[in-house]
Protein backbone atom coordinates (compact mmCIF):
# COMPACT_ATOMS: atom_id res chain seq x y z
CA UNK A 1 0.00 0.00 0.00
CA UNK A 2 0.95 3.85 -0.37
CA UNK A 3 1.31 5.57 2.38
CA UNK A 4 -1.29 8.59 2.93
CA UNK A 5 1.27 11.26 3.19
CA UNK A 6 2.51 10.20 -0.81
CA UNK A 7 -0.84 10.68 -2.09
CA UNK A 8 -1.92 14.42 -3.24
CA UNK A 9 -5.27 14.99 -1.15
CA UNK A 10 -7.61 15.17 -3.94
CA UNK A 11 -6.87 11.30 -4.49
CA UNK A 12 -8.43 8.61 -2.06
CA UNK A 13 -6.05 6.41 -2.77
CA UNK A 14 -2.86 5.18 -5.13
CA UNK A 15 -5.28 3.31 -7.74
CA UNK A 16 -6.77 5.79 -9.82
CA UNK A 17 -2.38 7.42 -10.14
CA UNK A 18 -1.56 3.37 -10.94
CA UNK A 19 -4.20 2.35 -13.29
CA UNK A 20 -3.49 3.86 -16.43
CA UNK A 21 0.13 2.44 -16.74
CA UNK A 22 -0.44 -1.04 -17.97
CA UNK A 23 -2.80 0.96 -20.23
CA UNK A 24 -0.93 2.97 -21.90
CA UNK A 25 2.10 0.25 -21.52
CA UNK A 26 0.14 -2.24 -23.62
CA UNK A 27 -0.74 0.12 -26.19
CA UNK A 28 2.89 0.75 -26.66
CA UNK A 29 3.90 -3.16 -26.57
CA UNK A 30 1.43 -3.61 -29.11
CA UNK A 31 2.83 -0.79 -31.39
CA UNK A 32 6.56 -1.55 -30.77
CA UNK A 33 5.40 -5.58 -32.13
CA UNK A 34 3.89 -4.09 -35.15
CA UNK A 35 6.96 -2.02 -36.13
CA UNK A 36 9.00 -4.71 -35.09
CA UNK A 37 6.95 -7.51 -37.33
CA UNK A 38 6.76 -5.06 -39.91
CA UNK A 39 10.50 -4.01 -40.23
CA UNK A 40 11.53 -7.21 -39.33
CA UNK A 41 15.47 -8.04 -40.10
CA UNK A 42 15.80 -3.84 -40.02
CA UNK A 43 14.76 -3.46 -36.83
CA UNK A 44 17.23 -6.52 -35.07
CA UNK A 45 16.18 -5.64 -31.48
CA UNK A 46 12.65 -5.35 -32.15
CA UNK A 47 10.86 -7.94 -30.67
CA UNK A 48 13.22 -7.63 -27.38
CA UNK A 49 11.70 -4.26 -27.07
CA UNK A 50 7.86 -5.40 -27.60
CA UNK A 51 9.11 -8.12 -25.02
CA UNK A 52 10.38 -6.18 -22.67
CA UNK A 53 7.51 -3.52 -22.69
CA UNK A 54 4.61 -6.45 -22.44
CA UNK A 55 7.12 -7.67 -19.51
CA UNK A 56 6.75 -4.49 -17.89
CA UNK A 57 2.91 -4.60 -18.85
CA UNK A 58 2.26 -7.78 -16.82
CA UNK A 59 4.55 -6.34 -14.22
CA UNK A 60 2.55 -2.78 -14.10
CA UNK A 61 -0.99 -5.15 -14.21
CA UNK A 62 -0.04 -6.72 -10.91
CA UNK A 63 0.70 -4.04 -9.18
CA UNK A 64 -2.47 -2.24 -10.49
CA UNK A 65 -4.63 -5.42 -9.50
CA UNK A 66 -3.92 -5.80 -6.18
CA UNK A 67 -3.82 -1.67 -5.56
CA UNK A 68 -7.46 -2.17 -6.36
CA UNK A 69 -8.13 -4.38 -4.31
CA UNK A 70 -6.88 -1.96 -1.46
CA UNK A 71 -8.63 0.61 -2.59
CA UNK A 72 -11.81 -1.19 -1.96
CA UNK A 73 -11.49 -0.25 1.58
CA UNK A 74 -10.72 3.46 1.31
CA UNK A 75 -14.33 4.37 -0.99
CA UNK A 76 -17.99 3.89 0.12
CA UNK A 77 -20.34 1.64 -2.15
CA UNK A 78 -23.68 2.98 -1.26
CA UNK A 79 -25.44 1.61 -4.13
CA UNK A 80 -26.31 -2.01 -5.00
CA UNK A 81 -25.53 -1.45 -8.46
CA UNK A 82 -21.97 0.27 -7.58
CA UNK A 83 -21.41 -3.03 -5.64
CA UNK A 84 -22.40 -5.08 -8.56
CA UNK A 85 -20.23 -2.60 -10.99
CA UNK A 86 -17.36 -3.26 -8.62
CA UNK A 87 -17.71 -7.18 -8.67
CA UNK A 88 -17.65 -7.14 -12.20
CA UNK A 89 -14.80 -5.05 -12.46
CA UNK A 90 -12.73 -6.79 -10.04
CA UNK A 91 -13.22 -10.21 -12.20
CA UNK A 92 -12.37 -8.21 -15.29
CA UNK A 93 -9.28 -7.01 -13.81
CA UNK A 94 -8.08 -10.44 -12.43
CA UNK A 95 -8.71 -11.84 -16.38
CA UNK A 96 -6.30 -8.61 -17.21
CA UNK A 97 -3.71 -9.11 -14.64
CA UNK A 98 -3.67 -12.80 -15.58
CA UNK A 99 -3.78 -12.91 -19.05
CA UNK A 100 -1.20 -9.78 -19.22
CA UNK A 101 1.22 -11.29 -16.96
CA UNK A 102 1.08 -14.70 -18.62
CA UNK A 103 1.02 -13.21 -21.83
CA UNK A 104 4.58 -11.32 -20.76
CA UNK A 105 6.37 -14.63 -19.29
CA UNK A 106 5.32 -16.78 -22.29
CA UNK A 107 6.90 -13.89 -24.30
CA UNK A 108 9.68 -13.43 -22.15
CA UNK A 109 10.59 -17.67 -22.41
CA UNK A 110 10.36 -16.81 -25.95
CA UNK A 111 13.11 -14.32 -26.03
CA UNK A 112 15.76 -17.59 -25.36
CA UNK A 113 14.11 -20.16 -27.94
CA UNK A 114 15.53 -20.34 -30.68
CA UNK A 115 12.73 -20.80 -33.35
CA UNK A 116 10.62 -18.28 -31.56
CA UNK A 117 13.00 -15.82 -31.88
CA UNK A 118 13.89 -16.37 -35.80
CA UNK A 119 10.25 -17.55 -37.54
CA UNK A 120 8.65 -14.16 -38.43
CA UNK A 121 5.27 -16.60 -38.45
CA UNK A 122 6.00 -17.18 -34.82
CA UNK A 123 6.12 -13.18 -34.16
CA UNK A 124 3.04 -12.49 -35.98
CA UNK A 125 1.50 -15.31 -33.82
CA UNK A 126 2.54 -14.17 -30.83
CA UNK A 127 1.52 -10.58 -31.90
CA UNK A 128 -2.06 -11.70 -32.99
CA UNK A 129 -2.06 -13.62 -29.36
CA UNK A 130 -1.00 -10.24 -27.62
CA UNK A 131 -4.06 -8.25 -29.62
CA UNK A 132 -6.16 -10.38 -27.35
CA UNK A 133 -4.94 -9.34 -24.29
CA UNK A 134 -6.78 -5.71 -25.16
CA UNK A 135 -10.18 -7.35 -24.78
CA UNK A 136 -10.06 -8.01 -21.01
CA UNK A 137 -8.25 -4.64 -20.51
CA UNK A 138 -11.36 -2.70 -22.37
CA UNK A 139 -14.00 -4.84 -20.53
CA UNK A 140 -11.84 -3.89 -16.84
CA UNK A 141 -11.82 0.09 -17.95
CA UNK A 142 -15.65 0.01 -18.79
CA UNK A 143 -16.56 -1.34 -15.76
CA UNK A 144 -13.94 0.84 -13.98
CA UNK A 145 -15.51 4.17 -15.68
CA UNK A 146 -18.67 3.02 -14.78
CA UNK A 147 -18.30 3.25 -11.20
CA UNK A 148 -16.86 6.70 -11.62
CA UNK A 149 -18.44 8.66 -13.80
CA UNK A 150 -22.66 6.23 -13.61
CA UNK A 151 -21.80 5.67 -9.12
CA UNK A 152 -19.49 8.04 -8.39
CA UNK A 153 -17.26 5.87 -6.56
CA UNK A 154 -14.16 7.17 -5.25
CA UNK A 155 -15.44 10.57 -6.44
CA UNK A 156 -15.69 13.80 -3.40
CA UNK A 157 -18.13 16.45 -3.91
CA UNK A 158 -15.73 19.62 -5.47
CA UNK A 159 -18.41 21.90 -5.78
CA UNK A 160 -21.63 23.02 -3.46
CA UNK A 161 -24.96 23.62 -5.09
CA UNK A 162 -26.09 27.12 -4.97
CA UNK A 163 -28.04 28.66 -1.62
CA UNK A 164 -30.25 30.44 -4.07
CA UNK A 165 -31.91 27.95 -6.68
CA UNK A 166 -33.09 30.71 -9.21
CA UNK A 167 -29.69 32.02 -9.36
CA UNK A 168 -28.36 28.23 -10.28
CA UNK A 169 -27.50 27.57 -13.76
CA UNK A 170 -29.46 25.88 -16.50
CA UNK A 171 -28.89 22.04 -16.94
CA UNK A 172 -26.46 21.60 -19.59
CA UNK A 173 -27.93 19.63 -22.59
CA UNK A 174 -26.70 16.71 -23.88
CA UNK A 175 -25.80 16.80 -27.73
CA UNK A 176 -29.02 15.05 -28.27
CA UNK A 177 -31.10 17.34 -26.84
CA UNK A 178 -29.33 20.12 -28.43
CA UNK A 179 -30.00 18.64 -31.93
CA UNK A 180 -33.67 17.76 -30.69
CA UNK A 181 -34.73 21.69 -29.64
CA UNK A 182 -32.95 23.22 -32.87
CA UNK A 183 -35.90 24.36 -35.51
CA UNK A 184 -35.72 23.18 -38.73
CA UNK A 185 -33.77 25.26 -40.97
CA UNK A 186 -36.43 27.39 -43.45
CA UNK A 187 -37.06 26.36 -47.16
CA UNK A 188 -35.93 29.45 -48.87
CA UNK A 189 -37.49 28.66 -52.45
Amino acid sequence: MVPDFLLPEWVPNAHPLIVHFPIALLFLAAAADALALWLGPRWRTGREVATGLYVLTGLSAVVTYFSGTWAVDTVAITTPAAAKTLSTHAMWAWYTMVATAAYAAIRGVSLFVAAARTRRLVHAAFFVVGLGTFFPLWKVGENGGQMVYQHGVGVTRTQSPPADTSAAPRPVRTSAEARESRPEPADDQ
